[in-house]
């Protein structure tokens, strides 16, 4: 049983390796962080969005129960794994939304808000 898990974790990481070409390398680099936060903020209102919501719902129970039914003693890595993760489907999805709930770049800020203070998870 382990030796085939120890297989599919091998074979996942091949193929997150294998995806990770020189083009789309380049492309994450050329992409500026505005770039990214207006395609992020319009992920909101796709069917993508609204699947990647249901892949987090999916994943969270089981995450919290690997964290919870893990001895700590035994696999800490295996909890700090799950740990993380779950922080990682949580920040996607608190960016999205962060994004999404303060004004649009070209809109400028009201007379009454301080275009310096800026939510968390906002990078730029």
């Amino acid at each position: 049983m382990a030796k085939k898990q120890k297989e599919t974790v091998e074979k996942t990481t091949t193929n997150v390796r294998s995806y990770f070409t020189k083009e789309i390398n380049e492309r994450i680099t050329e992409m500026s962080t505005k770039e990214m936060e207006s395609i992020l903020r319009e992920l909101i209102d796709t069917e993508a969005w609204i699947a990647i919501l249901k892949y987090t719902g999916m994943r969270t129970p089981l995450l919290d129960a690997t964290m919870r039914g893990t001895d700590p003693v035994a696999e800490p890595s295996k909890i700090s794994w799950a740990q993380g993760a779950m922080a990682g489907l949580s920040d996607l999805e608190t960016y999205v939304i962060d994004l999404n709930s303060t004004p649009k770049a070209d809109n400028p800020p009201q007379e009454d808000e301080d275009p310096d203070i800026r939510p968390e998870g906002i990078v730029g």
